[in-house]
């Protein structure tokens, strides 16, 4: 009992400092300590600068709407990832991993990387690239620093508890191994027994995440691959009255129910967290794009029909607010905003289950410390 309520007061006084410092600076105090990313492409916010893959976007027009220029967002501004951040509060861009060596991760860190996936071998063809394992072993030296800083495990998973986490993985499980001839997955598997596969997979991933004391998790599913520019542009005899890929879209409604039960068991194993699903294809509708003009076009000049990056140096559409898609595969900032406000807050019931993120920013959970890891041995 003596040693819970040291660690609750040495908690309380981590907070009240953070606070007095966001307040001292004249800085907006977030509506979370701390809030961590994990994800592909779609919240890469630079990582894959430091890695040696071609698979990286440090040069314009990436960034040209960006106050820091180009740095490896896939957009030309913000990203998903960016625009909850600043959706919880958060008035500076949330830290990318890099190599290691950051410092300000208290407010948390995005270990999201271009290419990724939930296998080791998805995007093995890109050569370097921080796989889902990886940011989660990159998640535990930094929840291990923060033990160090915070001065011992117990505040540590008490205040990692209270931190918002995002998970947005298997895009590139799909369009850079199951839809790719160069792998031999799709022989391997039916598209059932893949995605079973990528679950179960998934399923340790998250449990390993909740190990490192992650009690918030919003876990977004996949978007409808399908409609990207470039998988239109390379399967133009399956097309559908949406003028989407219907295959590539069928296969990744099964992962993404395969998800939702299996974050159900998860909940039901884990009484002291929540795991929360976001609707991202739900999400990723023509209800969302209702707003725009264009929804099946490149705003940027990409290399050649069926490619994603854009032309370095190129200069895109003028109009990018009237986009969907930035380059071939990766949405506009515009896209970005009307997509995350629907993950912050449900439009529709549908969007998000059991919370959203801005519900599950205020729900308070029972402490419980079963199943965790010690951090100082991480």
């Amino acid at each position: 009992m003596a040693s819970g309520l040291k660690a609750l007061w040495a908690l309380s006084v981590v907070l009240l400092v953070s606070n007095w410092q966001h307040w001292t600076y004249g800085k907006a105090t977030p509506q979370v300590p701390c809030y961590f990313v994990f994800g592909d492409s779609l919240f890469d916010n630079g990582n894959n600068n430091y890695l040696t893959t071609p698979v990286k976007v440090n040069y314009l027009p990436y960034g040209v709407d960006f106050p820091l220029g180009a740095t490896g967002r896939c957009s030309n501004g913000l990203n998903i990832a960016d625009t909850i951040a600043e959706q919880l509060g958060f008035d500076s861009f949330i830290t990318d991993f890099g190599v290691g060596g950051v410092t300000n991760f208290l407010d948390g860190v995005n270990y999201g990387s271009s290419g990724a996936g939930i296998l080791d071998e998805t995007g093995y063809l890109s050569r370097d690239l921080f796989t889902m394992n990886i940011q989660l072993y990159n998640h535990k030296m930094v929840a291990s620093r923060i033990a160090k800083q915070l001065g011992g495990e117990d505040v540590a998973k008490k205040y990692l508890s209270k931190c918002i986490y995002v998970s947005d993985m298997g895009h590139n499980d799909y369009l850079n191994n199951y839809f790719l001839d160069t792998y031999n997955s799709s022989t391997l598997y039916t598209p059932d027994e893949y995605a079973q596969h990528l679950i179960k997979t998934y399923k340790t991933q998250l449990e390993e995440l909740y190990s490192t004391g992650a009690r918030k998790i919003a876990v977004f599913g996949l978007i409808r691959v399908g409609c990207m520019p470039s998988n239109k542009q390379k399967n133009p005899n399956e097309l559908d009255s949406s003028l989407c890929a219907y295959k590539l879209n069928n296969d990744v409604k099964i992962f993404n129910s395969q998800l939702q039960t299996m974050l159900e068991a998860l909940n039901e194993k884990h009484k002291d967290a929540v795991f929360t699903y976001i609707n991202s294809y739900e999400i990723d509708s023509d209800v969302t794009n209702a707003g725009f003009k264009y929804t099946r076009e490149s705003c940027c000049q990409v290399l050649e029909s069926g490619a994603v990056p854009c032309q370095s140096l190129s200069v895109p559409c003028a109009n990018r607010s009237e986009y969907v898609y930035w380059d071939g595969a990766h949405f506009t900032e515009a896209k970005a905003w009307a997509f995350g406000k629907r993950a912050f807050k449900r439009q529709f019931p549908e969007d998000a289950h059991p919370y959203d993120i801005s519900e599950l920013v205020k729900l308070e959970l029972k402490d419980n410390d079963v199943n965790s890891v010690n951090l100082a041995q991480l």
